[in-house]
């Protein structure tokens, strides 16, 4: 069910997997936590085996709640937040469930930053995920084989429906690796583990330095990515290697040279703001010079509208409700941006079989000897769904387009302005790309 509804979720699910993926433990998994309770939703489905987790101790709030936990495997691990204020945190009782979920070759997924944010940044790796391997190997005398797994989250929009998301998985880290260091000094031998996942991990996501870098790195990839592509023929993995070497290569010039670097963010920043001013991307401002052109667009354009408008009422009729429904109790749950994708998922996913089947009722009530009818209708649910998404976002294309033309006409010099802004930046980036190369 989490599968599909992932599928439905997201526009684009791209998965690179560096080596196969273990089918059994002792196996833990280590990822970025960009998108709390989505993140291990989106990584368990990528295994055959079922997975455990190490939880908040927060979530364990009631007892029914606690059993539903429990029989998906979620081990409870305790935070300061978690405890009373004097009250000493005490993980004994997670660190030995810990070593028997793995003694029983479990798999067992953890996020070793503890928080979860939506920032280009991998924030501090904690020491826990590494005692807690190194620990069990060491009641087993290192024979246990236990492997860490890394794996990378990128989301182009965490909270945005139809957005996509980029899971790459790494080598695996075999823990036996560092008996040696871990006998010789447990405390280096834990922090020669945690170094290892950490520069694995970075070598799986977006990172940026700060804020600043990483609004600049949103812009250039608004003008620039598409046509980077282009350039480069990338495929679908390629494209989430070149994106992030947009974001390495900003850190390099600003490190390297900050004069060049200072005088292309200041063209970028303005072109950014007048691709605001009509609301548009990079690839969407240069005009139609061809009349013929322009005009055969346009008149296709209000055909398919015109004849998809009936279709297109009756999809959000059936499944206005329903789509928003996840939307308004997602605002209501929590005010943190970072909960909205995982809880209106999680909605969607028993909001729209009940809506569906208590509106296949009513329909049937009407119609109770016509079957055929009735499974037409049941189909007709999903499918106008889809149509009205892509009929709403068509529509969207073609008002700017018409902003396009009306701005350009309205506003000549801003228009004139955008367009040499935009040969400058491209021709000042392809001059920075190759500069980047070359360093090596």
């Amino acid at each position: 069910m989490v599968q599909i509804a992932l599928r439905i979720f997201y526009r684009k699910v791209s998965i690179h997997k560096a080596v196969d993926l273990p089918s059994t433990g002792p196996l833990i998994i280590m990822g970025n936590h960009p998108n709390t309770f989505m993140d291990p939703l989106i990584i368990a489905t990528l295994f055959k085996q079922q997975v455990g987790f190490l939880g908040n101790a927060s979530i364990f709030i009631h007892p029914i709640i606690n059993a539903i936990f429990a029989f998906f495997k979620v081990i409870p691990v305790y935070r300061d937040k978690d405890v009373a204020p004097g009250e000493k945190i005490d993980n004994e009782k997670t660190f030995r469930d810990c070593y028997k979920f793995l003694e029983n070759n479990g798999s067992l997924m953890m996020f070793p930053e503890g928080t979860s944010y939506h920032e280009l940044k991998l924030r501090k790796i904690k020491t826990g995920g590494a005692r807690i391997a190194l620990s069990a190997e060491k009641r087993n005398q290192f024979e246990l084989g236990v492997h860490i797994m890394p794996v990378g989250l990128y989301y182009s929009d965490p909270s945005k429906f139809r957005s996509k998301i980029y899971v790459n998985t790494g080598e695996l880290i075999a823990v036996k690796d560092f008996e040696e260091a871990y006998h010789a000094d447990e405390v280096a031998g834990v922090y020669a583990l945690t170094e290892s996942i950490k520069k694995s991990l970075e070598a799986l996501t977006i990172t940026t330095e700060d804020k600043e870098q990483e609004a600049l790195f949103f812009k250039v990839k608004r003008i620039y990515k598409k046509e980077l592509i282009k350039k480069l023929n990338a495929g679908k993995q390629e494209e989430f290697e070149l994106t992030k070497e947009i974001a390495n290569a900003i850190q390099y010039f600003k490190v390297t040279f900050p004069n060049k670097y200072e005088g292309i963010k200041a063209q970028i920043d303005r072109c950014h703001q007048l691709m605001d001013e009509f609301r548009t991307t990079a690839s969407h401002t240069a005009p139609l010079r061809n009349r013929l052109k322009k005009h055969i667009i346009l008149a296709l354009g209000s055909l398919y509208l015109l004849a998809g408008f009936p279709v297109y009422v009756y999809g959000l009729l059936q499944n206005f409700l329903p789509y928003r429904t996840p939307y308004w109790l997602s605002k209501k749950f929590t005010k943190e941006a970072e909960y909205y994708a995982p809880i209106r998922m999680s909605l969607g996913i028993v909001v729209f079989p009940i809506y569906y089947f208590l509106s296949t009722l009513l329909f049937y009530s009407f119609v109770p000897s016509d079957l055929i009818l009735t499974s037409c209708y049941v189909v007709s649910l999903p499918l106008s769904g889809y149509f009205v998404l892509h009929y709403y976002q068509f529509f969207q294309s073609g008002l700017s387009f018409l902003k396009i033309h009306n701005f350009i006409n309205r506003k000549r010099d801003q228009a004139k302005e955008l367009e040499q802004l935009k040969r400058s930046i491209s021709t000042a980036l392809d001059e920075a790309l190759a500069i980047y190369l070359k360093r090596l």
